[in-house]
C-alpha cells in the first residue's frame, strides 16, 4: 500500500482531486502508519502569528470510504470551531457551532493531536439531517482527535487540517474569516470603530450572484441597510438582535467580488431577542 503523509494527504484536497482519488488518500492516511508527536510535528503556526483562529468543517469521511452530507443552518451557517487561544495553543476554549445548536467548551493539545473537555450547548430542534450530524460530531468530541494532515495557507486557500476520530472518521476542516484570523493584518491607522445595529435575519439579496446580507442601522431609528460582507468574529444567531462594536477598515487590493470595506467585531454591546 502507497503511504500518505500528512502533507501529501491535504494536497489531495486543495486541489480538489476526484472523489475516488481523494477518498483514497483519504483512506490510506486513515490506515497507514500512526502519526507523529506533535512534539516533532511541524507547528501550524510555524509561518502564522498566534492569537484566536476560526475553523470550518468542509469534508467528513467515514471508515469505508463515503462521505457524509455536511448540511448548513438555515441561514447558511456553517459548521464553525472558534479557538480563543488558536489551533496550536497548549489549551484553550473552544465555541461555535455544531450543526444545528451552539457550543462551548475546552480543548488541549494531546501528544498525537487535540482533546475537547467540558463541551455544552443549547437544545434547539432542527431538521433531522442536521440533528443527526450534530449529535455525531458532538458523540466524537468525547475522544480525542488525532491529527493525521496539516496544510498551511497558500494564496487565497486558508490553512487546512484532516483529524481522525475513535471511530476512524476523517475529518477536515479549513481556516476562515473570523476574529483574530492569522495571516489577516488590519492598518489601524486608516480604521474607524463605530456601533452598528444588526438584524435578527439575514435576508437574500444579490451582489455578484444570489447571496445572504445582514441588515444593519446607525441607530435603533434609522432604516435597514445591506452589509454585503462578513462581520468577522460573530457567530450570528438567528432570531437575536445585535448592537456590536466593530472596527471598520479598508482592505488593499480586494478581490472583484469582494467588499473593500470589512466589519471586525469588538464587543457584543447587547443581544436581544426578536419579539
Amino acid at each position: 500500500m502507497q503511504t500518505f503523509t500528512r502533507d501529501t494527504c491535504l494536497r489531495f484536497a486543495r486541489r480538489g482531486a476526484a472523489a475516488a482519488v481523494l477518498a483514497g488518500a483519504l483512506g490510506a492516511c486513515a490506515t497507514g502508519p500512526a502519526p507523529e508527536s506533535t512534539a516533532t510535528a511541524p507547528a501550524l503556526n510555524q509561518t502564522q502569528s498566534s492569537g484566536p483562529s476560526r475553523w470550518e468543517l468542509i469534508r467528513w469521511q467515514q471508515p469505508d470510504g463515503t462521505l457524509r452530507d455536511i448540511p448548513h443552518g438555515d441561514n447558511g451557517q456553517p459548521i464553525i470551531f472558534e479557538f480563543n487561544s488558536g489551533i496550536d495553543a497548549a489549551q484553550g476554549t473552544v465555541s461555535g457551532t455544531s450543526g444545528c445548536n451552539r457550543f462551548t467548551g475546552s480543548y488541549g493539545k494531546t501528544d498525537t493531536g487535540i482533546r475537547f473537555d467540558r463541551v455544552a450547548g443549547t437544545r434547539m430542534a432542527c431538521p433531522p439531517p442536521r440533528m443527526e450530524l450534530e449529535s455525531a460530531l458532538l458523540k466524537a468530541m468525547q475522544t480525542p482527535f488525532v491529527t493525521v494532515g496539516t496544510q498551511p495557507s497558500a494564496g487565497s486557500t486558508g490553512r487546512q487540517i484532516i483529524w481522525k476520530t475513535a471511530g476512524e472518521d476523517l475529518l477536515q476542516f479549513v481556516e476562515r474569516e473570523g476574529v483574530g484570523q492569522r495571516g489577516a493584518r488590519i492598518d489601524a491607522a486608516g480604521s474607524v470603530e463605530k456601533t452598528v445595529y444588526i438584524d435578527s435575519q439575514r435576508v437574500e439579496c444579490t451582489g455578484v450572484g444570489r447571496m445572504t446580507c445582514y441588515r444593519w442601522r446607525e441607530s435603533p431609528d434609522a432604516p435597514w441597510q445591506l452589509w454585503y460582507g462578513p462581520i468577522e468574529g460573530l457567530d450570528f444567531e438567528p432570531g437575536i438582535l445585535y448592537k456590536l462594536r466593530v472596527r471598520e477598515y479598508k482592505v488593499p487590493n480586494p478581490p472583484a467580488d469582494a467588499s473593500s470595506i470589512r466589519w471586525q467585531l469588538l464587543s457584543v454591546e447587547s443581544r436581544t431577542r426578536a419579539n
